[in-house]
């Protein structure tokens, strides 16, 4: 591999590292680059990508419990759900093709887009809020981590692309579940690691490389949440994914 594409590679992390612990779908970026950057296959893509997030999600859900923004039990049992998600997403990897994997990206990229822009602009109210508290609210909360986990083991996103919005959508205040994402990143991307790692298919160098950058970030990203408008922040995020959706669906469908 060219040493300019590891260089811009690397780059593209450390902005996904950033965005990850600022706003929330910042490793989304580093898996675009891997599939539009290299010839990896779906699998690999996945693989490599789900093994680069756990070291910035241990050390991004580190930075946030020290600042006391954790609520664990919220954590845990979008977790443990994204853990059982992420056996069925792995499953289903095998069954698309890389350019219908480059197509449902590209779809994911967009629809992540329009909804951050969305509950941006519109500043909508949840329409259900689940408390960690309650039996009821553990259950729902429970339930949208096995749906992450089932699209972070099926495209290696690890889930910060989705965790926030939704948990946002169900009444969480957003650093709350910002710190809620690095926990349940680290549940889906070990879980996804481990899967794609017993199929081969985890390509350790551009791990090192890109989780590299990652790392150095997250720790950016952290400081950015606390000091930066977030509101200006995620509606460049936004504007970003839906640009960056077209371009990946047709990168894919030239294949």
């Amino acid at each position: 591999m060219e040493i300019e594409l590891l260089f811009v590679l690397a780059a593209v992390a450390f902005v996904g590292g950033v965005v990850v612990t600022s706003v929330g779908p910042g490793g989304i970026f580093v898996l675009a680059a891997l599939y539009v950057g290299t010839s990896l296959s779906e699998a690999q893509v996945a693989g490599t990508a789900s093994a680069t997030f756990v070291g910035g999600a241990l050390l991004g859900a580190l930075v946030y419990v020290r600042s006391g923004d954790m609520d664990w039990p919220l954590a845990v049992t979008v977790g443990l759900g994204g853990v059982i998600g992420t056996r069925l997403g792995v499953w289903l990897n095998v069954l698309v093709s890389r350019r219908l994997f480059g197509v449902l990206l590209g779809l994911l990229l967009g629809l992540v887009g329009l909804v951050v822009l969305f509950y941006e602009r519109r500043n909508v109210e949840p329409f259900v809020r689940f408390n960690s508290t309650t039996r009821t609210g553990l259950a729902g909360l429970g339930v949208i981590g096995l749906a992450v986990g089932t699209a972070g083991g099926l495209f290696g996103i690890g889930g910060a692309a989705l965790v926030p919005p939704a948990l946002v959508l169900v009444g969480v205040p957003l650093v709350p579940a910002l710190a809620a994402t690095q926990v349940v990143v680290a549940f889906i991307s070990s879980a996804a690691t481990v899967s794609y790692l017993a199929r081969g298919t985890v390509v350790a160098p551009l791990v090192f490389v890109v989780g590299g950058s990652y790392l150095l970030g997250v720790v950016g990203g952290w400081r950015v949440a606390h000091r930066v408008d977030a509101a200006r922040l995620t509606v460049v995020l936004g504007l970003t994914l839906l640009g960056l959706a077209p371009i990946l669906v047709f990168r894919a469908l030239a294949i």
